[in-house]
């Protein structure tokens, strides 16, 4: 199984975070292949397979990133995710709602930089 849409742009996404240093970029995020996806209700988590093109980091770095975002859909959920760096490897991508409904599909995605403490420019009720 292969990365969808979504868990590609979270990627982009880290990849992109000037904050982050890491020792290796993927020539391509086309050969990742997904292990497992579970659809938790109000999100899902998606492991990946270990390979050499997740090793994006020194032996030892273990991180869990979350400053992207995204909303999905009209009209607009708001979405945040995680990158989870295990001993150097990246090993899988978390999203999660604020307390909707994860949608059945995503016909739209507008990425954007989480900030703490950021207001959510919408909201599902």
């Amino acid at each position: 199984m292969k990365p969808n849409e979504l868990e590609i742009a979270v990627l982009r996404s880290f990849l992109a975070d000037r904050e982050q240093h890491p020792a290796a970029f993927p020539a391509s995020l086309d050969s990742l292949n997904v292990t497992d996806r579970a659809l938790t209700g109000a999100g899902f988590l998606t492991e990946f397979e270990r390979s050499r093109e997740l090793k994006w980091f020194q032996d030892g770095v273990s991180m869990r990133w979350g400053n992207v975002g995204a909303r999905l859909n009209t009209p607009k959920l708001e979405t945040g995710y995680l990158v989870y760096v295990d001993d150097g490897y990246v090993t899988a991508v978390e999203g999660y709602t604020y307390g909707d409904p994860w949608p059945e599909r995503v016909d739209s995605i507008e990425v954007y930089e989480l900030k703490p403490g950021m207001k959510l420019a919408t909201t599902l009720g």
